[in-house]
């Protein structure tokens, strides 16, 4: 069974709301191991709700670095991957996320972050089942996750719902940096078979955290996708509030008040063009305009 290929030629349909992603990671202590074919890294799970995916918590089970990567991107491994494994806490499939890294003099948090994770797993997790507390200040996942349109399918093997970053927001390292890891661990031979490959062309985070409106829809399947909205923060909303504080009654107060500028006009006009003809200086009133039968 073929490796998923993540690339826009691969892609079935859209997801923009069948795989809603919404994070908020909080800094965290990391220890970290050494598994002969990848670095694992621990990550603390605070009581706030830190990911939403489809509408459910999960919790950052584990997060692991693999050179080359896992998955193939536009056909090609790329040199090194970390995929982040979350665990649902009320029940439901595993969830994963996945970002390859690519060699490049570029830079970026990210990528300043995994330079000094690695750099400090050289030398204190050099072989395989070592393992050590690293002392990395501002240790985020909110560094590591872009931002940027997103990739998703669902594994064949153990229904894990993923979402890979394509190749363009591959996170860069330096040559020295890839080298120092492919000196400590080896390739992992794994085969990331799937289902069909949808794309999030919003990305992540179009809802915030905490709000209490979240998007609700299923991982894959039917083309149709829904939106439902749980007003959390106040029950008594309703669509009427709505009305009033948007836009939409903004534009129609406009156009009342600009029709009856008009009218005002047309009647002075009207008025005015009586005195001047002799007529009487009362009220107009709403028949044809006296100039209509000007001679």
């Amino acid at each position: 069974m073929a490796t998923m290929n993540i690339s826009r030629d691969n892609v079935k349909g859209k997801c923009d709301l069948k795989c809603s992603y919404n994070f908020k990671y909080s800094e965290s202590t990391t220890t970290a191991k050494n598994n002969g074919e990848m670095l694992s890294l621990t990550y603390d799970n605070s009581s706030a709700t830190q990911v939403l995916y489809n509408n459910k918590k999960y919790s950052v089970t584990s997060i692991y670095i693999t050179s080359p990567s896992i998955h193939t991107f536009n056909g090609s491994t790329t040199d090194a991957e970390i995929c982040i494994e979350h665990t649902p806490i009320n029940g439901g499939p595993l969830f994963s996320v996945a970002i390859p890294i690519k060699s490049s003099s570029d830079a970026n948090p990210a990528s300043t972050l995994l330079t000094e994770i690695i750099s400090a797993c050289s030398t204190s997790i050099p072989t395989k089942g070592n393992s050590a507390s690293l002392n990395i200040d501002g240790f985020s996942l909110d560094k590591i996750v872009p931002n940027k349109p997103f990739f998703s399918y669902t594994s064949s093997t153990d229904n894990t719902q993923w979402i890979v970053y394509g190749i363009v927001d591959a996170i860069p390292l330096n040559s020295s940096t890839l080298t120092t890891l492919g000196q400590i661990i080896t390739p992992f031979p794994l085969t990331m078979s799937g289902d069909a490959l949808f794309y999030n062309s919003t990305g992540p985070n179009s809802v915030s955290i905490g709000e209490g409106i979240y998007i609700k829809c299923n991982p894959t399947g039917s083309s149709a996708e829904e939106v439902s909205i749980d007003y959390a923060k106040n029950p008594t909303s309703s669509g009427l509030n709505d009305l009033f504080s948007g836009s939409l009654f903004t534009l129609i107060l406009q156009s009342i008040v600009l029709i009856i500028i008009i009218v005002i006009f047309f009647y002075l006009i009207k008025f005015i063009y009586g005195k001047i003809r002799g007529g009487t200086a009362g009220v107009p009133g709403f028949g044809k305009m006296p100039f209509a039968n000007a001679e």
